[in-house]
């Protein structure tokens, strides 16, 4: 049988065209971008190796020189530890001991004599032990001189100084007079 479709062209019911998805040309284009992935990543991973392999004999070289590097650093922070106390405390600090010394003899007053002077190093600062008589003279109490004293010291080694003044009557024959003991202490960060 044979079958006609007399209906004018606007009003016949069209065939559906089939789209086709071309498989093969896809397949084709897959397989390409996956040998060029494979070919980039497998270079990739040659140059890695090789890098790999170069870092590793350089260190076969070093590591002997890194054992010694390593014996040598512990030696210094074992051993030499009385060394660098030294040179931080006595070397490197940046106070001048003629100068602590020039203040403690220019500003001692006039009828005042020191029976113990001790100035110790402590890090980036000092500690000035200071032990001495003074008697008191026409204008002033032997008291008010050691104040005076000690803040003149004190204005000129540091703003940040601590100051411990302890003061008694000192009376032997003929002299009476106040004898001080004075802790000066300035740019220690703790007291031992």
């Amino acid at each position: 049988m044979i079958t006609i479709n007399l209906l004018p062209q606007e009003l016949r019911k069209r065939k559906a065209n089939a789209t086709r998805i071309p498989y093969i040309p896809l397949a084709i284009l897959a397989g390409v971008l996956f040998l060029l992935m494979t070919f980039f990543f497998y270079g990739d991973y040659l140059r890695v190796r090789s890098t790999h392999k170069r870092v590793r004999k350089e260190w076969t070289v070093l590591n002997p020189l890194m054992v010694k590097l390593k014996a040598l650093q512990t030696q210094v922070e074992v051993e030499m530890t009385g060394e660098k106390d030294f040179l931080e405390k006595n070397v490197l600090n940046t106070e001048s001991m003629t100068r602590i010394l020039f203040w403690v003899s220019e500003f001692l007053p006039p009828r005042g004599w020191l029976t113990e002077l001790k100035i110790e190093r402590q890090g980036e600062g000092c500690r000035l032990v200071l032990q001495g008589v003074v008697l008191a003279s026409r204008t002033q109490t032997g008291i008010e001189q050691i104040e005076e004293y000690v803040q003149n010291l004190k204005a000129k080694l540091s703003p940040k100084t601590t100051v411990e003044l302890t003061t008694s009557k000192e009376g032997k024959a003929k002299t009476e007079g106040t004898a001080f003991d004075a802790k000066l202490v300035w740019g220690v960060t703790s007291k031992p």
